[in-house]
């Protein structure tokens, strides 16, 4: 058995009804407009699970509560017809599951390594003046270095 839990980032009721209603046939939480309380819960469920963007499908194991996997949704993509669905489904089933304050987030993204270091400077501006000054430092180094190898007649 397999149960999902829809959590909305909805802003207004008719926003959540006209989504719920068309796409998703699982549980729902109550929608973060509804509430404080909602709204709160919805903000700790995405600090805790890490959540940039939406959709996100987290995987837990029903029977735990332990972390499988944060990379479901693009596993959900790949998985085309019947038996790579129910590949997938055992493939989380054979994985294992890890409490969540032990859990790495975000390990399973596939990201190329120019989108992680893109990312990385994203999320730290700070760094990029830093980037700045060493390509500006290491340019100044190999002008000079090649300045040195035409003058001593290397070139």
């Amino acid at each position: 058995d397999l149960d999902i839990v829809f959590v909305s980032s909805d802003r207004d009721e008719k926003s959540f009804s006209d989504y719920y209603q068309k796409l998703m046939p699982f549980l729902a939480t109550m929608p973060a407009f509804n509430s404080e309380e909602a709204r709160q819960q919805h903000m700790k469920l995405a600090d805790t699970f890490q959540i940039k963007g939406i959709p996100s499908v987290i995987v837990l194991d029903g029977k735990t509560g332990n972390f499988i996997t944060d990379n479901a949704r693009m596993e959900i993509m790949k998985a085309t017809d019947e038996e790579s669905k129910k590949a997938l489904i055992a493939s989380w089933l054979e994985k294992k599951a890890v409490p969540i304050d032990e859990a790495e987030f975000g390990t399973g993204q596939s990201q190329t390594l120019l989108k992680k270091v893109f990312m990385f400077f994203v999320n730290r501006p700070v760094y990029v003046f830093g980037l700045y000054y060493l390509i500006k430092q290491g340019l100044k180094y190999l002008d000079a270095l090649g300045r040195d190898e035409i003058e001593g007649g290397e070139l």
